[in-house]
């Protein structure tokens, strides 16, 4: 059960109340800076609404003067350190500050050490009021509406949280829109009020200035790049696929299926490719294209490419600015030859070309925004995407993911995967089989019993379906089994999927030969 703490209420502000004596649960604890910062999960009893609570050090007037003072002097340093280029990341910034310690305050306990770290790492290379969201790995992106109002997280677990964090005025809600665009190589001002840009750790960030074009003041949101993989374990534990389902991709990848990720936005579609690419054969050759930064995978033949912006219009004139957009890159993609080709969200012309990818014999995995088979088939023939009807055949899977309700919020769930049949000669119509879907009244996913795919990989293979389907419950075993493992890290789970492409190298030659003869 969790602790109750009474008498303890976040107002709109994001200021501590103690005064309107409600009951907020402690629903979960956990560190984000171990021993200096962590993030509580609060339950508002009364309205049954989830609260992303941070908890900092709670320093006395005497060490707060110190770190104040300390604070102070090296910050006269960094600017030096910044010009000469020697101050980028928090290990350098780490390395500063323990030389400042031990040549002029040796004597100071590690406490008071780690406390003055986080300071300065806060303020200078980190974000400010935001470093404990920006650091915690269960938040995916971090926004904030305007000066005065809570700032607000997506997390993976809870969804969105108002959180206890606000700016106070506008102020400092636009000199810290200003340091965000600093971090990005950017300038926002009023004159150029809009912000897009990507931070070195790879954080998309997108803002608005002053009032130019936002009435409530600037506003921003960043979304956050992980530098830990998301991994198809990730995926079936947050319920968004079942482990059935995971074995299913993983035949998909296995034998060249190329496959579309399909759904609204931020419903986990580039956590699913990224899950997905887990699953490749060590050693294939794997080419993605984004605009921005989200594929994060451990590959050893991964070669990873992403759009350029022109941000200089007379020099774009003279080729030393060129626009590099996804079409190019896809384009380029297919003179180096991949086994995998993933991009990460198809939304213009480039989609022809990928489709054009998929016919002559490459794999293909990527992301598109539609609600269903129909919308997909709509945005996929209608401007600007231009893909003739003929051409989806040779996609051989859909994969479709929603939000769905549950209690006051809301969860990510893969709700059908789709295996496309081909398209009817008479009628025009795409022909699909549903080989998964979803029942949110028991929150399971459900497998029909038939898959086009393993029966054509029981055909290929030359065996009977049942014993393919002995090898689908074993895959299944496997991957439940990493699933109940304490502390599981992502490189287990690419060794483990090495070691079984490895065991089974014999029938890598039967795969290849069916894809080439198709």
């Amino acid at each position: 059960m969790p602790a109750e703490i009474p008498d303890y209420h976040i107002s709109d502000n994001g200021q501590l109340d103690t005064q309107h004596g409600k009951k907020i649960q402690v629903v979960e604890e956990y560190p984000v800076v171990e021993g200096i910062a962590s993030v509580r999960i609060l339950l508002n009893s009364d309205d049954l609404e989830h609260i992303y609570f941070v908890k900092e050090p709670e320093n006395g007037f005497r060490e707060l003067k110190i770190i104040d003072s300390m604070v102070s002097e090296i910050e006269r340093m960094i600017p030096l350190l910044l010009e000469g280029g020697e101050l980028d990341t928090f290990q350098d910034l780490d390395y500063v500050i323990s030389k400042y310690i031990s040549d002029r305050h040796h004597d100071f306990d590690n406490d008071l050490k780690k406390k003055l770290m986080y300071a300065v790492q806060k303020k200078h290379v980190g974000f400010g009021k935001l470093h404990v969201a920006v650091l915690d790995a269960e938040v995916e992106d971090v926004s904030c509406n305007g000066p005065g109002m809570p700032v607000f997280v997506y997390h993976k677990k809870y969804g969105s949280l108002k959180t206890n964090i606000y700016f106070k005025n506008e102020a400092e809600l636009s000199s810290n829109l200003v340091k965000f665009a600093q971090l990005c190589g950017k300038e926002v001002s009023v004159s150029s009020p809009i912000l897009d840009g990507i931070t070195n750790a790879g954080h998309r960030i997108q803002g608005m200035y002053g009032h130019e074009i936002s009435p409530k003041g600037s506003a921003f949101t960043i979304r956050l790049f992980r530098e830990k993989p998301f991994t198809p374990i990730d995926l079936m534990k947050s319920g968004s696929a079942s482990a059935e389902m995971i074995a299913y991709f993983w035949y998909m990848v296995e034998y060249l299926n190329s496959a579309l990720i399909v759904g609204p936005p931020a419903v986990g579609k580039t956590s699913t490719l990224n899950s997905i690419l887990m699953l490749v054969p060590p050693n294939t050759k794997i080419f993605s294209i984004e605009e921005t930064r989200e594929i994060n995978i451990l590959h050893p033949n991964w070669v990873a490419a992403s759009t350029r912006e022109t941000s200089n219009t007379s020099a774009s004139f003279r080729g030393t600015d060129t626009v590099i957009d996804l079409f190019e890159l896809v384009k380029m993609a297919m003179r180096q030859r991949p086994t995998y080709l993933a991009v990460g969200e198809v939304r213009g012309k480039e989609a022809y070309t990928l489709f054009q990818a998929m016919s002559t014999g490459h794999t293909t995995y990527s992301t598109m925004h539609a609600e269903s088979m129909s919308t997909l088939l709509n945005r996929l023939e209608s401007e600007p995407l231009n893909v003739p009807r003929i051409l989806v055949s040779y996609l051989k899977t859909v994969i479709i993911a929603h939000f769905i309700r549950k209690g006051q919020g809301t969860i990510r769930r893969i709700t059908e995967v789709n295996e496309i049949v081909g398209v009817d000669s008479k009628t025009g119509e795409v022909i699909y089989n549903r080989a998964f879907s979803y029942d949110s009244r028991t929150d399971t996913h459900v497998f029909s019993g038939y898959s086009l795919l393993l029966k054509k990989i029981a055909a290929l293979r030359n065996i009977d379906e049942e014993a393919l389907m002995k090898e689908f419950q074993d895959r299944i075993s496997l991957i439940d089994g990493l699933a109940n493992k304490e502390n599981l890290e992502y490189r287990e789970i690419a060794e483990t999927v090495s070691r079984y492409y490895n065991g089974r190298r014999d029938e890598s030659r039967i795969i290849r030969k069916s894809k080439d003869g198709e």
